[in-house]
């Protein structure tokens, strides 16, 4: 495998080797709603936690996400490395860089740094932070994109002394994540410069 480009957010350097690809799975995750449907790439073997009980329904707050699948490496979340999906409405105003960095503080998350990169799903703010827990601190990234007016988060998390070996396959999980049915990205990753005519 290529050296990583960056050791928190790689884009580069996460082309398996035959070897790790024979031992990959495509997870296809279909809903009852076909604009919720995804794809992406794990190592065989991580678990996929059932689903809360009940029908799921799209959260109309500007801040609850629905989830749509959290994978671990193990049933009991033990070590609590995992890759979740959720997704919600877009709010009205703002951008997405913007609603990033609301969600980390709402959640209590230390922000450490933002960027942008196009994903396989189109444009995306992508963002390193971490959270205390009774563990010690969990490091994340977090990817986050509008599609058709809905906001989707996909978030990678291990323990700090375990991202080193962590954020390949969490990486790898984010950057090959497929909307089955995508729509077009219609909000702004970033704030348009002011003077800039477009």
């Amino acid at each position: 495998m290529a050296a990583l480009d960056d050791p928190d957010m790689p884009m580069t350097g996460l082309a398996p080797s035959p070897e790790e690809l024979a031992d990959m799975m495509t997870i296809t995750v279909r809903h009852e709603r076909p604009e919720l449907e995804y794809s992406f790439m794990l190592p065989d073997g991580w678990y996929q936690q059932p689903t809360p009980p009940g029908k799921p329904q799209i959260k109309e707050s500007e801040y609850d996400f629905l989830s749509l699948g959290v994978f671990t490496v193990a049933k009991d979340f033990v070590p609590p490395v995992l890759f979740s999906v959720g997704a919600r409405p877009a709010p009205k105003k703002g951008h997405v860089a913007e609603w990033l960095e609301e969600q980390c503080t709402m959640q209590g998350l230390a922000l450490q740094r933002m960027t942008v990169h196009r994903f396989l799903f189109g444009w995306g703010a992508d963002a390193v932070a971490l959270q205390q827990s009774d563990i010690g601190p969990l490091k994340m990234r977090i990817a986050m994109f509008e599609d058709s007016r809905r906001l989707w988060a996909l978030t990678g998390m291990a323990p700090l002394s375990l991202w080193e070996g962590s954020v390949v396959p969490l990486s790898r999980a984010i950057c090959t994540f497929e909307l089955l049915h995508p729509g077009k990205q219609t909000v702004a990753i970033l704030p348009k410069p002011e003077g800039l005519e477009m």
